[in-house]
């Protein structure tokens, strides 16, 4: 190499060293100080993105961990009151229990009556004040205690304990006895005009033996029944006569009632809710199996001049003529709103998919499913005004989802109006927004509780009616814990995706600390020798001064 005084090769090489090794010195300092091999973009632009997908992914985790830790406080909470409402029922059948035992005069009975009805009141307290966070986790009671309202529910007027109904009066169902007194009398000519009855709890029917209520059009029903959203169930009904449902024949008020896996036989005019109406039936359901010969519908077999509106059926419906999923024959005056059909229907005239037979002009209007019905035709045959449309299944979710059906959902429920304010709880589980992400359930339940062991046969139904309720509460506590469970599970899966995602996100992005030290010393030392041998360089110009 020549010696130049305006061009110094070996000091440009010995700069080009210095900034390199200094570089080098600068990114080990930065990821030993920091932690982190990839402080920036330019580092390692792949890793950069990837490495900040896994920590927003990670932050969400953490999340997600939080609202599961909320959600099982909330449930201990529930857990815990319901394990107090148990304790007090639990007395209050010991209670009823022994006041059954006849040794007891009316100061003793007056005695135990009054520790029940505090230990009500503290069961309603309870249901009605429990809460997380502002949000109200179960609705109130109904009782046969005055709590200060002025209203008051007595033992004596179940509909048990009546021989004959009073105009104006309500009167109350809660078991399967109620019912089937109601049956009796009503069948045997009691006049039901003017007279309410409201249904305070579900009613299991399995293995009653049941004509139904006014069992004909002499006997008819002509009251209100109110059901209160409560569901009867198992309803089995083998006849051979006409007129046949839950009510015979009905030219009173229907409301608020579902009728579950009823399996109902009849001869003409065969209905889950009622054979004949000439009433009204508002924001009813049945389902399970309707079978008959004429004039049979899955929630009426004869709408001679009533109104039916915001009630469906999915029941299967099987007959000879005049068959329709929701009504088997309407007439003129007859009005059907905001209602459809989805079950099953099999005959050989007059089928329909909503209903059978139409005689002269009714107004009619719903929808029936198009699919699970099998009907291409809403109406077998007739003159009537109105719509009725056939649809798809997934077309009538849609209606029924977005309010334009507006029937009610019962759906699996242990009995009793809905506080409005009480909702369900939805749980956000995971990082997105899919329904996998989230855990739905509900904390309410509620339930009657119409006891007075001072009157004759009050403790005796009182310890069946406490037996009911304490499995309702057992299967409230079971709910709780299953979804308790679930959460656990949860967790489980949440800590190991944040373990596996941090492994992850250490590897691509976190700094190995002894290979950045180790690099940190060789640019150390490199820089040391660089700056040494530029001194030296920078004074090859001057040896060439030496050869003039």
């Amino acid at each position: 190499m020549s010696l130049t005084i305006n061009t110094n090769i070996s000091s440009l090489i010995a700069q080009s060293s210095l900034k390199s090794s200094t570089i080098s010195l600068n990114n080990a300092i930065e990821r030993m100080t920091t932690g982190f091999k990839i402080n920036n973009a330019k580092d390692n632009a792949a890793g950069y993105s990837i490495a900040n997908n896994m920590s927003v992914k990670l932050s969400s985790y953490d999340i997600a961990v939080d609202n599961v830790s909320l959600g099982v406080n909330l449930l201990d909470t529930a857990s815990s009151s319901v394990e107090l409402v148990s304790s007090h029922l639990q007395r209050i059948r010991d209670l009823s229990e022994q006041a059954a035992n006849g040794t007891y005069g009316e100061e003793s009975l007056r005695s135990i009556q009054a520790e029940i009805e505090a230990r009500i009141l503290e069961i309603d307290r309870v249901m009605s004040t429990t809460e997380y966070n502002g949000i109200k986790l179960f609705s109130g009671i109904e009782t046969n205690i005055n709590d200060g309202s002025g209203e008051d529910i007595y033992e004596a007027n179940r509909v048990l304990n009546q021989t004959t109904f009073v105009s104006g009066e309500t009167y109350y169902l809660t078991d399967v006895n109620d019912l089937l007194k109601l049956e009796e009398l009503v069948n045997s000519g009691e006049n039901t005009v003017g007279v309410t009855f409201e249904l305070l709890n579900n009613i299991d029917m399995d293995g009653v033996s049941f004509r139904g209520i006014g069992d004909n059009y002499a006997n008819r029903f002509r009251g209100t029944f109110d059901g209160n959203g409560h569901i009867i169930s198992n309803l089995t009904i083998n006849s051979s006569g006409d007129a046949v449902g839950l009510f015979g024949v009905s030219y009173g008020t229907i409301r608020a009632l579902g009728l579950e896996n009823c399996d109902i036989t009849g001869n003409n005019e065969v209905g889950g809710i009622t054979g004949g109406n000439a009433g009204s039936i508002s924001e009813c359901y049945v389902s399970g199996s309707i079978n008959g010969n004429s004039f049979v519908g899955g929630l009426v077999g004869n709408n001679t001049t009533g109104t039916i509106s915001k009630s469906y059926s999915n029941s299967s419906v099987t007959g000879t003529e005049g068959i329709g999923g929701l009504v088997g024959s309407v007439y003129s005056g007859s009005n059907i709103s905001e209602c459809y059909a989805t079950g099953g229907i099999t005959g050989t005239n007059y089928i329909g998919g909503l209903v059978g037979y139409a005689d002269q002009t009714p107004n009619i209007s719903g929808y029936f499913d198009l699919q699970s019905t099998g009907q291409s035709s809403g109406i077998g045959v007739g003159n009537y005004s109105g719509t009725v449309s056939g649809v798809n299944t997934s077309e009538l979710e849609n209606l029924i989802n977005q309010g334009v059906l507006s029937c009610f959902d019962y759906g699996v429920d242990a009995g009793g109006d809905k506080d409005e304010s009480v909702k369900t709880i939805v749980l956000q589980v995971g990082i997105d927004s899919t329904d996998n992400s989230k855990i739905s359930f509900d904390t309410d339940f509620t339930f009657g509780l119409f006891i007075d062991v001072t009157v004759e046969n009050g403790a005796k139904n009182a310890i069946g009616d406490i037996d009911e309720i304490l499995d309702i509460v057992s299967k409230k506590q079971t709910e709780f814990g299953s979804i308790q469970n679930r959460l656990d599970s949860v967790l489980d899966s949440l800590s190991i995706s944040i373990e596996n995602l941090t492994s992850s996100l250490s590897t691509i992005k976190d700094a190995d600390i002894a290979e950045e030290s180790s690099s940190y010393i060789k640019s150390q030392i490199l820089q040391q020798a660089s700056a040494t041998l530029l001194s030296t360089a920078n004074q090859n110009p001057s040896i060439a001064l030496q050869l003039v």
